[in-house]
């Protein structure tokens, strides 16, 4: 049985590469078949043909390389003739089947739809898992091994079984490692122009690989924890890699794609031995291709360049023969981190870090995989329009070549300081948004990764990291972002186990004397979380890991395998925010998203709780369970009000007249000012079903009479104002207001009316049936809608009167002081 199972799994991964191989091959059939070369362009017959299986669909022999040897002895002959040899063999094969029999087993959860799912690592969902191609008979053995997808046990299992060449590449990491700390220390004395220390690191790094250049890279956005001179040097790692030469790069993309004939006009590639002169365009691969990479990154490099069809392109090509080093660095780092558990003497298993790193480049070594990865991305936050994702042209893509739109921008430090505040802004909105409203996020933004287009678009590139984190942990981040803030440790307490941070089995308390850790209860954790955090200065997201670091003296801590991938992106996203705003606040700026994602869960256990929060046993609206958020937003709104104040008073006023309740000069003002539009953007968004429908459940009279009795002349005023500058906005263009930070609003949904509707007639028809009672309310709400519509009218009239004479009186002293120097010029 178990043979037959692993049979068809060979058939179909054989079958699914070669749709793909026929797809790309009838793509390029209306310019050329394969061999038509030789004959058109004057190749001599003997020129030689491209390496067998250029696409990896197939070994040599014409099998597939993902096929796992059957167990029937009597399928094949088997090479071995070694009795001990054979004995090993069949001992691997049998440790092989038992850990495929079992393989990525984890918890286990329900989807909304109720279908069983399996929780494996964050980044890697089994409908869709990259399939890199090996190259080399080692990485064929491997993948083999392995059975085609990644497996953090047989993984480990494989490279167990070579422990010579694991410790020639841990030796080779000690002995650079030693060489590195040596120049540090000796080079300390010297000025810094004299410096080559940071030189030294990054070549070791490089030489290291790609496993290590990824670290280096996370690195050199925290200057604050490594040093700025380190920082400033792993910085070039972003994007200037030590490239490889392009004639591999050249004939790893000939081999994907099967291609014997030259690549584009002047690139005439690894196989091709004929007379280009004699060439017609049919001949070619590319319309244009650079002979020189205009970026190399840890796992690629990118050529610029143009297709037939007219598109200006960006062609990744990936290293050659990559695959097998990269897990094998993996591997090390798993032994580097049951060293340091040892070392710590702590009880948390730390390899799971390694194998969610090792899951999600597994998956990135299948450019197909990074292209979809953009797709779902661009698809899940759509919602903000500032975010742009390249265009993929699945024509010219394979497992190791990706070609996407070429797309023009800057990268954040090339940027003067007021379009810096405006790509963070965006960038920590966008992150907001990523973990605690869509779960997809990008793992890897650092400087490389993300431009800043001319139009003040955002340009994410490179989606081969990518995270999903399930909903339970969403809320349970947002819930964690509010108590954190709000200061409710008991909350905050609650927060680590849902967080999967401490164990199912309840807290433990480390008793020293008996060397042991005891269950103790949740108030004892809450004490020490309360101490501990009160007495740090939780500006940053390092601080809450420092807290942690110093809990966990004491009690006992999980570190789950979705933490990597979020730290990393988190402290990357910090560290550049930091670099242009030295008051930056991550826990304010994930606010508005954690309201959001507070008051709209997606968990069958989330939208209970929410109901037994807001309805209590009378079925009325429980607006004082809903108080906390009312006042996180109010104190939000007071901040940026005295922000606003004080910096109308350094530009003299001016402010007030081009609207300076909108301009902020820092990030996180900039995110927390669109508060109430995020939040408020529920009750006509998909995902604003569960507060809707608690909304209409609530009894009618007493929530309109609760309204009413809070809209007072504040209230009044602020709706003024802002529907006044709503109507402002749409006669004066907002870049002629002098905005710096202005993010885009979300398009408005064509949900809306009919989301809205049903709440709105069910509330008018229960007030009509109310009486005299539901009558006055109504009547109530009519003269404050009609008062609030009148004053935001003349408002913004009068407003917009103001602006537009302000241009024209400065377009005109414009006019005079031209037409002045003019005649100036002529009488000199």
């Amino acid at each position: 049985m178990l043979e037959r199972t692993l049979a068809s799994g060979q058939a179909t991964t054989s079958t699914s590469r070669m749709l793909m191989k026929n797809t790309v091959t009838q793509v390029r059939s209306s310019r050329r078949g394969r061999g038509a070369i030789a004959g058109r362009c004057g190749a001599s017959a003997g020129a030689p043909s491209p390496s067998p299986s250029p696409r990896g669909d197939s070994s040599q022999d014409g099998k597939p390389y993902k096929n796992i040897p059957k167990v029937s002895p009597k399928s094949q002959k088997s090479p071995v003739k070694s009795p001990v040899r054979a004995k090993a063999t069949q001992m691997e094969l049998k440790d092989r089947i038992d850990l495929l029999i079992d393989a990525g087993s984890g918890e286990f959860f329900e989807d909304e739809t109720g279908a069983p799912g399996q929780w494996k690592y964050s980044g890697v969902d089994e409908r869709h898992v990259g399939t890199p191609v090996p190259l080399t008979p080692q990485e064929k053995e491997l993948v083999g091994f392995m059975g085609g997808n990644y497996n953090r046990e047989l993984a480990k299992l494989y490279f167990e079984k070579r422990p010579v060449t694991v410790m020639v590449k841990f030796a080779k990491m000690v002995r650079l490692g030693l060489k590195v700390a040596y120049e540090w220390r000796r080079q300390e004395s010297l000025p810094e122009d004299e410096r080559t220390r940071g030189k030294v690191l990054r070549r070791a790094i490089n030489d290291l690989g790609p496993a290590f250049i990824k670290c280096g890279q996370t690195l050199s956005a925290r200057g604050d924890l490594i040093g700025y001179e380190a920082a400033g040097e792993l910085a070039e790692l972003q994007n200037n890699t030590e490239p490889f030469s392009t004639a591999d790069a050249m004939r790893n993309l000939c081999d994907s794609f099967q291609w014997d004939g030259p690549v584009a006009p002047g690139v005439p590639g690894p196989y091709f031995k004929g007379d280009e002169s004699k060439c017609t365009q049919e001949d070619y691969l590319f319309k244009s291709l650079g002979k020189e990479p205009v970026a190399s990154a840890s796992l690629g490099q990118v050529y610029k360049g143009e297709t037939w069809e007219g598109d200006v392109v960006a062609v990744k090509v990936q290293r050659p023969e990559i695959l097998y080093d990269l897990l094998m660095d993996m591997y090390v780092l798993r032994l580097g981190l049951v060293a340091l558990r040892a070392l710590w003497g702590s009880d948390t298993d730390l390899t799971p870090i390694a194998d969610e790193v090792a899951a999600g480049v597994w998956n990135e070594l299948d450019y197909r995989q990074e292209a979809a990865n953009a797709r779902q991305f661009e698809q899940e936050h759509r919602f903000l329009p500032y975010i742009k994702v390249p265009r993929y042209i699945d024509a010219y893509t394979t497992e190791r070549v990706l070609t996407m739109e070429w797309c023009e921008g800057k990268k954040l430090g090339q940027l003067p300081l007021d379009k810096q505040l405006d790509f963070m802004a965006k960038a920590i909105e966008a992150s907001g948004a990523m973990l605690l409203q869509t779960g997809l996020v990008h793992a890897d933004p650092h400087e490389g990764n993300i431009l800043y287009a001319p139009n003040g678009d955002l340009v994410f590139i490179d989606f081969g990291l990518v995270s999903a984190v399930h909903p339970r942990l969403m809320e349970a981040f947002a819930s964690g972002v509010i108590n954190l803030i709000t200061m409710d440790w008991a909350g905050f307490a609650k927060d680590f186990r849902d967080m999967e941070l401490v164990p199912d089995d309840g807290f433990s308390r480390l008793n020293e004397e008996a060397g042991r850790w005891e269950p103790c209860e949740i108030e004892d954790f809450t004490l020490m979380i309360g101490e501990v955090i009160s007495n740090a200065k939780m500006e940053d997201f390092g601080d809450l890991v420092v807290c942690v670091q110093q809990m966990a003296d004491n009690y006992k801590f999980l570190c789950p395998p979705y933490t990597i991938l979020l730290v990393r992106t988190f402290a990357t996203l910090e560290g550049l925010a930091a670099k242009c705003d030295a008051e930056f606040n991550m826990y304010e700026a994930c606010l508005p998203y954690a309201i959001r994602r507070a008051l709209a869960p997606t968990t069958a256990e989330g939208k209970k709780e929410l109901r037994e929060t807001l309805i209590n046993s009378k079925g009325e609206f429980a607006f004082e369970n809903f108080q906390e958020s009312l006042d996180l937003m109010q104190r939000m709104e007071e901040q940026l009000e005295a922000d606003g104040a004080a910096a109308r008073a350094e530009d003299g006023g001016v402010g007030e007249a081009t609207g300076g309740a909108g301009e902020h000069t820092n990030i996180t003002n900039a995110i927390t000012g669109r508060a109430p539009e995020i939040v408020g953007s529920l009750a006509t968004a998909p995902e604003g079903s569960t507060i809707r429908k608690i909304m209409k459940e609530a009894d009618t009279v007493a929530l309109v009479g609760h309204v009413l009795s809070q809209v007072n002349g504040g209230v009044q005023s602020k709706a003024v104002t802002a529907l006044a500058s709503s109507m402002q906005e749409k006669v004066v263009s907002p870049g002629a207001l002098g905005k710096p930070i202005k993010l885009s609003k979300k398009p408005a949904s064509a949900f809306s009316s009919k989301a809205l509707w049903g709440v709105v007639m069910k509330h008018y028809a229960s007030l009509w049936s109310a009486g005299p009672k539901g009558i006055l309310m109504l009547a109530k709400i009519g003269l404050i809608a009609c008062r609030i519509a009148v004053l935001s009218s003349i408002r913004a009239a009068a407003s917009t009167a103001m602006v537009l004479a302000h241009v024209t009186l400065d377009r005109m002293a414009r006019a005079c002081l031209a037409t002045s120097n003019w005649f100036l010029g002529g009488s000199a």
